[in-house]
C-alpha cells in the first residue's frame, strides 16, 4: 500500500509540473482555494508558486487583494517577482481578485480620483507583508526573552475545576482550589493549601490531578517560549487584526509538528503523549508584548483516551512592588475523554515580590468578569496605531446562584462568582 500510494504522489507531481501556466484568474482562484483549505502552510504554497508561469499582467491591486484575503507574506513575496515578470502582458479582460472585503465603499465618495476606500466589512486592511515581518520579529524577541525580564515573585492561583459528565455542556464544579505559586529564578513551584474550603496541603499540581479532572502547569512563560524556540520550527502566517481588554492586536496563526513539538497531554498518569499543536498569538504591534495564546491539539492518536486539548492564556498588566510587569492573568484549560469534557478556569491574583514582601492577601477577588477576555472586533479599539488605547470598564455581571461549600465567611450576596476565604497556608 506504501509503495502504491508513493507512485500516486508522483504522477500527481507530473500532472502539476503541466499545469503550471496560469492566468490571472486561475492564479486567483487557486489561492483562495487553498488558503479556505487550510492544507498547506505559507511556504509550501509559496515554493508552488515559484514555478508558475503567468499568461496576463498581475497588478498591484490583485496583490493587495489576494493579501487581504489571507495571502502570506512569503506568497505575497513571489507575487510580487511573478509581477515583475508579466509586466510586458496584457492585463486581465476583468477584476480576478474581487471580494467585498477589499471592493469600493459605494456609501460614501472616494478622497481622489482612482482611489480605493476600505468599506464597513473590514475596517482596519492587513499591514504589507514587510510589516507583518517587522511585528512578527517584535513577538519573537518579546517572547525569547520574556522569562528574563520577570521579577522573582508569588501569586494566589485560584482553579475552579468542572466536568460534565454527558458531553451536554452541563458543566458541574468539583472544586476550586488555592496555590501558593512562587516564581524564582525562573521556577515555578507550586503549593495547594485549599480545596473547597478544607486545608490541603499538595506540593504539586498532579497531586490535585488525583482527585479527578484535569491539571495543567507551565503558564508562566514555559509555553510562550516553547512556541518561538528555533528548535520549534514553527510556521507563522497572518490571521487577522482584533481587540482585547480595549486594545488593537495583531494577531498571527501558527503550527509545530509533533516532531518538533513539546506540547504532552498525561492520562491517568499511566499514559503520555508529544502532539503537534496550533493556534493563535495575540499582540501588540509596536512592542512585540503577547496578550493571548491559544493552544490546540493537532492529530491526536485514535487509541489515545484524550481526544481533544485546547488551551487559551491571556496576559496583562500587573503591578509588583510599584512597577508594571505583564503576567498570566487566566488561563482556560479544555479536555475531551470518552464521553466526558473537563473545564478549569484558572486565575492568577495577588501579586507579590518574592522574599520579604512575600505576604499575601488572602481574601480571593470575584472572578473576571467576561469583558476581561472576550476578543472583541478590531474596530473595537480606537484606532489602528495603538495609540491612546484605554482599558474598558468591566461590564456587570447579572448575580445568579452557585454552589459553594461550607465557609468560613459568606459569600458576597452582589457577586455571581464570590468564593470562601480560604484558611491561611500552612506555615513554611
Amino acid at each position: 500500500m506504501k509503495l502504491r500510494l508513493g507512485l500516486l504522489a508522483v504522477c500527481c507531481a507530473f500532472v502539476l509540473q503541466a499545469q503550471m501556466q496560469m492566468n490571472a484568474s486561475q492564479l486567483a482562484d487557486f489561492l483562495r482555494s487553498e488558503l479556505a483549505l487550510k492544507y498547506h502552510t505559507d511556504k509550501q504554497i509559496a515554493e508552488y508558486l515559484k514555478k508558475v508561469t503567468l499568461t496576463e499582467k498581475l497588478t498591484d491591486k490583485e496583490i493587495q487583494d489576494l493579501e487581504a484575503q489571507g495571502a502570506g507574506p512569503k506568497v505575497t513575496q513571489v507575487l510580487k517577482q511573478l509581477q515583475t515578470k508579466s509586466e510586458t502582458l496584457k492585463a486581465p479582460p476583468k477584476d480576478p481578485t474581487y471580494s467585498p472585503a477589499t471592493a469600493p465603499d459605494s456609501s460614501a465618495p472616494a478622497s481622489g480620483p482612482g482611489s480605493v476606500r476600505i468599506g464597513p466589512k473590514r475596517e482596519f486592511p492587513p499591514p504589507s507583508s514587510v510589516r507583518q515581518q517587522e511585528i512578527l520579529d517584535a513577538i519573537k524577541q518579546y517572547a525569547l526573552n520574556y522569562t528574563q525580564n520577570l521579577p522573582n515573585f508569588i501569586c494566589t492561583q485560584v482553579t475552579r475545576r468542572y466536568v460534565d459528565f454527558d458531553r451536554s455542556d452541563r458543566y458541574r464544579i468539583i472544586d476550586t482550589a488555592f496555590t501558593h505559586l512562587s516564581y524564582n529564578g525562573g521556577h515555578e513551584d507550586y503549593r495547594t493549601y485549599s480545596v473547597n474550603g478544607q486545608m490541603v496541603d499538595y506540593t504539586s499540581m498532579d497531586q490535585l490531578g488525583k482527585r479527578g479532572g484535569a491539571v495543567s502547569n507551565g503558564e508562566f512563560g514555559s509555553l510562550m517560549r516553547e512556541i518561538f524556540e528555533p528548535k520549534s520550527q514553527a510556521e507563522f502566517n497572518w490571521d487577522h487584526w482584533g481587540t482585547i481588554r480595549g486594545k488593537l492586536m495583531a494577531v498571527y496563526n501558527y503550527f509545530i509538528d509533533s516532531g518538533h513539538s513539546q506540547y504532552s497531554i498525561s492520562y491517568e498518569d499511566t499514559q503520555r503523549i508529544i502532539t503537534a499543536y496550533k493556534g493563535l498569538i495575540y499582540a501588540d504591534q509596536n512592542t512585540g508584548a503577547i496578550s493571548r495564546i491559544t493552544f490546540t491539539a493537532v492529530d491526536i492518536p485514535s487509541s489515545f483516551p484524550v481526544r481533544s486539548a485546547v488551551e487559551i492564556l491571556d496576559y496583562d498588566d500587573v503591578e509588583i512592588s510599584g512597577q508594571s510587569y505583564i503576567c498570566p492573568l487566566k488561563a482556560d484549560v479544555r479536555l475531551t475523554a470518552g464521553n466526558q469534557k473537563t473545564k478549569n478556569e484558572i486565575e492568577f491574583r495577588n501579586y507579590r515580590k518574592y522574599g520579604t514582601e512575600s505576604s499575601i492577601t488572602y481574601d480571593t477577588p470575584d472572578a473576571l468578569p467576561a469583558s476581561q477576555t472576550q476578543e472583541q472586533p478590531a474596530a473595537a479599539a480606537k484606532n489602528a496605531t495603538g495609540a491612546n488605547q484605554t482599558k474598558p470598564k468591566p461590564v456587570p455581571q447579572t448575580a445568579r446562584e452557585t454552589s459553594t461549600p461550607q465557609t468560613q465567611q459568606p459569600a458576597k450576596p452582589s457577586s455571581p462568582w464570590s468564593l470562601p476565604t480560604p484558611p491561611p497556608p500552612p506555615p513554611q
